[in-house]
């Protein structure tokens, strides 16, 4: 027979365990929430987790952080070549039927540097802009922006707004010099220009890229910190900054092949930069017409260095300050204005912070010896010659007016019965050079570049002048014979120029 364990209940109906009596129970239950709230009066209250150190960092920046909006005039020229070019002048024709436009609208970042209303931003946001526009996150008005100056350069801008009697909230810089890899690096700005005020974080991951392309085109000094926060579309002009919110950086360009590769211009770049925009709305920089390449220090197996670190001179413009100067091809530029040489874009950075007019000190290695010499830069304008020499045709082409009555362009029209009255003739084409390699050739006819109509020399001059500092591929458009064909040409790198 099976035995039924009994439990004792109490008067109030409550079960207490065999053999205790269940005031005990409640005695015993009473002394462990006293002891629990005891605990809780000494340790405190269960707090959250640690609250997030950029918590403080988006409060700083967000506010000063704005939108920006840019309208531009579109004609059929600035749409480019095949279905979409075409489908622009069937539906937007004007009265001659060349095409006609439209407004077509961009958006980047930017962030406010002084309450008075001064705005940084990136150049290639605002480019060839007819209006530009700013607005604050949550905001439902706009302030029109008036450009201060630009720098292509460096891809920067600066622009002003009427804040009125309001305060605006200003970012101030730090020292991107002490800005270290494997710093945090937070940038904030507006992808794809709906996404305001998004703040993402990651660290420093390299400092001194160059050689990078952007929207196009490549600035001539650049010097841009590397870091994986997330950067997009619409985040140029926005800042990069450490956690304390001074600005490290202006948000310029990113890797589009590869995921958590974004760029910045250092703050110290970008104040040098600010100060002469908002001085006199342009940027002031030393020239001395020369082109240069790095030189790498060679260590013998005996641990000995059997050459000297510099930037060696390649080419010069002929009459420029450094001919003037006395260099020489082949020169090793190891000291200018009393700082070291250790590289080509150490030297350019250095010659474009000299002062136009004032001479300075060059030293060089020539023939296996130290020479002292002094040049005196002058004033880096944008129509100076890109090319330091005659011999370096872009890409690998010499070009000649078709109407021309020279022996070059006469023989090929008799030899190929060239009868085109519009574009420009290939009368050379450089050994190993990119055009060669597309099988470009003397006699043949280039009547477009990059979707931009070549009528005769001068615009095909204009058009390379433009396209001169890309390093992406140009497509030409060739007719060879009644066969017009398009060619894809990478331009080859030809150094650094100072």
């Amino acid at each position: 027979m099976v035995k039924v364990k009994r439990r004792s209940i109490n008067e109030s109906g409550a079960i207490g365990a065999p053999g205790v009596r269940t005031t005990e129970s409640a005695l015993g239950l009473s002394a462990l929430v006293f002891v629990f709230l005891g605990l809780m009066f000494v340790v405190g209250p269960v707090r959250a987790a640690t609250p997030s150190p950029f918590v403080e960092t988006a409060a700083i920046v967000r506010p000063a952080v704005v939108s920006i909006r840019c309208t531009r005039s579109v004609t059929d020229h600035g749409v480019g070549t095949g279905p979409l070019q075409d489908m622009f002048r069937r539906f937007f024709p004007d009265q001659e039927g060349q095409g006609g436009k439209f407004e077509m609208p961009s958006t980047g970042s930017g962030f406010v540097v002084d309450p008075a209303g001064f705005i940084l931003t990136n150049y290639h946001v605002i480019a060839e802009s007819e209006a530009v526009f700013v607005r604050f996150a949550g905001e439902h008005r706009e302030y029109e922006s008036e450009v201060v100056g630009t720098d292509v350069n460096t891809d920067l801008a600066l622009l002003k707004i009427n804040p009125g009697e309001r305060k605006l909230p200003a970012l101030e810089f730090g020292d991107s010099e002490a800005f270290a890899v494997g710093d945090y690096a937070i940038a904030v700005g507006n992808p794809f220009g709906t996404l305001e005020s998004t703040l993402t974080v990651g660290v420093v991951s390299a400092k001194g890229r160059g050689d990078l392309v952007i929207g196009g085109q490549s600035p001539r000094y650049q010097d841009f910190i590397q870091t994986d926060a997330s950067i997009n579309f619409g985040n140029s002009g926005g800042p990069l900054v450490d956690v304390s919110g001074r600005v490290m950086g202006v948000n310029t360009a990113i890797n589009k092949e590869g995921r958590g590769i974004g760029f910045a211009v250092p703050s110290l770049l970008v104040q040098q930069v600010y100060r002469q925009l908002r001085e006199r709305g342009e940027v002031v920089r030393g020239y001395l017409g020369i082109k240069t390449e790095d030189v790498f220090a060679m260590v013998g197996r005996d641990g000995r260095e059997e050459s000297t670190p510099g930037a060696r001179i390649l080419s010069l413009v002929p009459g420029g300050p450094a001919a003037a100067a006395g260099l020489q091809p082949g020169d090793i530029v190891t000291e200018f204005g009393g700082h070291e040489v250790n590289s080509r874009r150490q030297l350019q950075f250095l010659v474009a912070a000299a002062k136009p007019g004032q001479p300075a000190a060059i030293s060089v290695v020539r023939a296996g010896g130290q020479s002292a010499l002094t040049v005196t830069p002058s004033r880096w304008r944008e129509e100076l010659p890109e090319e330091a020499a005659e011999t370096h045709f872009w890409l690998g082409l010499e070009v000649a007016a078709i109407a021309e009555a020279g022996p070059r362009v006469m023989m090929l029209k008799e030899a190929l019965g060239i009868s085109a009255v519009d574009g420009v003739m290939v009368v050379a084409v450089e050994d190993d050079s990119p055009a060669r390699k597309e099988g470009v050739r003397p006699g043949d006819v280039v009547i477009s570049v990059n979707g931009r109509d070549v009528t005769d020399l001068d615009t095909y001059r204009n058009i390379r002048d433009l396209l001169r500092p890309r390093t992406d591929p140009v497509t030409l458009l060739v007719r060879t014979g009644s066969a017009e064909n398009y060619v894809s040409v990478l331009p080859r790198p030809e150094g650094v120029e100072n």
